[in-house]
């Protein structure tokens, strides 16, 4: 993965002072390459790993960069910098948008910059524009090390995040620093008003697919294909690739894709050998040949992830996902790609962070049962911010939710689905291709126009309960459907297909499952993630111990005894309603978060 920064600045002592400044700062980890283009007033700077992709090209012209792979869709060879150069400067013609996950920019003398990303806009891109000075990169953390830029605290991007759990409309905790449109082209010339292009939504292409007149068999022929060509398109010949293997659906079909197309794979699971993630993903990888190895994020890391999730990502995609930043030494031991199955359970199955069973879902069920369970319920948070501070802001957002959400679709279940996609799959499951690849380079199948198109276009009765999911499974690798199964839910590893054997074994099954809850009970929890997103462990109460000191630097924004009821002392356990729900803690942490965010940046 890349972490980047570009500086368009007409004042060259000013820019060369800047890139000079950030240079040894942009590295988030160790181990990464610092390299850098430049021609005219413009200036790109990233650190990468050695195995990441990156096209760039440069002339007195202007210059072109991608970092990643920028794949058209008629074609699986990756574009290059200068090609890329030559299809978005044209300002007259509508750029095109590429398949695969990436980032590019492209500078023109006299005319300004363009920047664009992946479909989904996984990967970050944020902008912040001051007269004839530009600043984009992949991370806003190191623009307020530009002379003009203005640090100053923005109220509506920390409302959008404590009420989803992720940014909303592109607002983060900094004013006029924004967060780029998925499927948008920004476009910036000096001494006019930046611009988002829209170059591509979900669902705007459905009606040209009549998928409802087709029968589910076809479906499922449709979604076997455009799986195994998106796979097929970004993943690189005769490498060896990694694939996050979780023991869930997701990764299990498309371990089984890669292992049908022949591709020399290693799985790594997170966990211990005693989980039951790691022991349902074992099993798959031992039917498969695939090299097995588990990744160990022991707690005493937490802290560490801590500090660099919120100061590289600004809270954009909450704090839950602390351990991702540990993850990419493991998988930069093996291969030079790594496969990410994000996304796949929600266009693939209707299966987001909740259930989306209801065809007829309403807004106000969405907004309960599924994106506000992870954050704060609206009257909390309006007796949590101060009303000087932060005057209608609940409502206002709240209103423009409404908004997009209605605006995705004229079908109920398809505005759930693509506000789902744009929103909590985006940033809360999408941030792991930013957070775990400074390894291997990402390759996520569900980054393909085609595979978006076609599910998209899917009537909710095929997609629906993870009915063509699991029929894919089933019909096409039934040997893995056969195996046990995480579900995610409690201690349920339930295989999709019964073998004879287990049928007759079903009565020992549902003892071992009494044992498991048993260990449980006695203090033995054998579920990976409801164990690492426990705010109980011992590593997130070092993190509560760590930013305790910083209260009074948010004292002016919260009512303080709310804030004290909601995410009280790290000597009190934090009250919650449902044990089991990893979703219900995501708000205390976002608020942690914020905790060490406004040490220097508030």
């Amino acid at each position: 993965m890349a972490n980047f920064l570009v500086v368009v600045d007409p004042d060259s002592e000013r820019r060369a002072k800047f890139v000079q400044t950030i240079e040894p700062l942009i590295p988030p980890v160790e181990g990464l390459i610092t390299d850098s283009c430049s021609t005219g007033n413009f200036h790109g700077i990233w650190a990468a790993n050695a195995k990441a992709p990156i096209s760039t090209f440069s002339d007195r012209e202007g210059a072109g960069i991608i970092w990643g792979q920028a794949i058209p869709q008629d074609s699986s060879t990756m574009i290059d910098g200068k090609e890329l150069r030559n299809q978005w400067v044209s300002l007259e013609s509508q750029p095109p948008i590429f398949d695969g996950f990436y980032a590019a920019i492209v500078y023109k003398f006299g005319l300004g910059i363009r920047v664009g990303a992946d479909l989904e806009g996984v990967f970050p891109v944020y902008y912040y524009t001051h007269r004839d000075v530009a600043l984009v990169g992949s991370s806003p953390e190191l623009f307020r090390y530009h002379p003009l830029f203005e640090k100053k605290f923005n109220p509506a991007g920390l409302v959008g995040i404590l009420l989803l759990n992720n940014i909303f409309d592109g607002q983060t905790l900094w004013q006029n620093v924004r967060r780029l449109s998925a499927g948008h082209l920004l476009s910036w010339q000096i001494d006019s008003a930046v611009q988002e292009i829209k170059q591509h939504q979900i669902g705007d292409c459905s009606k040209e697919h009549p998928y409802s007149e087709l029968s589910f068999p076809e479906h499922l022929e449709l979604l076997d294909n455009v799986t195994d060509r998106a796979l097929r398109s970004q993943s690189l010949k005769g490498a060896k690739h990694n694939i996050l293997l979780s023991g869930g659906l997701d990764s299990r079909i498309l371990a089984g894709f890669l292992h049908r197309q022949q591709v020399d794979t290693v799985a790594l699971t997170l966990g211990v050998m005693g989980d039951l993630e790691m022991q349902c993903a074992k099993a798959v990888a031992r039917t498969l040949g695939f090299e097995h190895h588990p990744i160990t994020i022991t707690l005493e890391q937490y802290p560490d992830g801590f500090e660099k999730i919120v100061k590289w990502e600004h809270l954009v995609s909450g704090c839950n996902w602390v351990m991702n930043w540990g993850i990419y030494s493991h998988l930069n031991k093996y291969g030079s790609r790594a496969v990410l199955g994000n996304s796949i359970e929600l266009l693939m199955g209707a299966k987001a962070s909740y259930k989306i069973d209801d065809p007829n879902i309403s807004f106000e069920n969405f907004f309960q049962r599924g994106i506000n369970s992870w954050g704060l319920p609206p009257a909390t948070l309006k007796n949590l911010l101060r009303p000087e501070i932060f005057g209608n802001l609940v409502d206002e957002i709240l209103d423009s939710i409404r908004e997009k959400y209605q605006s995705y679709s004229e079908e109920k279940f398809k505005q759930a689905l693509f506000f789902d996609f744009y929103n909590r799959q985006r940033f809360h499951v999408g941030s792991t291709g930013w957070q775990v690849c400074f390894g291997p380079w990402p390759i996520l199948p569900i980054l393909d126009k085609e595979l978006i198109e076609t599910t998209a276009a899917f009537p909710s009765s095929t997609i629906i309960k993870r009915r063509a999911q699991n029929e894919l499974l089933c019909t096409r690798f039934p040997e893995l459907a056969r195996l046990p199964l995480d579900k995610g839910t409690y201690y349920d590893t339930e295989p999709l297909l019964k073998s004879s054997i287990r049928k007759q074994l079903s009565l020992l099954f549902k003892i071992q499952k009494k044992w498991r809850r048993l260990q449980y009970k006695l203090g033995y929890e054998r579920r990976y993630f409801q164990r690492i997103f426990d705010i109980e462990n011992t590593g997130h109460r070092e993190i509560r111990k760590q930013v305790e000191p910083n209260r009074y630097l948010v004292k002016e924004l919260f009512n303080e005894e709310v804030f004290n009821q909601i995410l009280p002392p790290p000597n009190i356990p934090v009250e919650r309603v449902n044990y089991y729900s990893s979703a219900e803690l995501s708000s205390c942490k976002a608020l942690l978060g914020f905790l060490l965010w406004s040490q220097g940046r508030l």
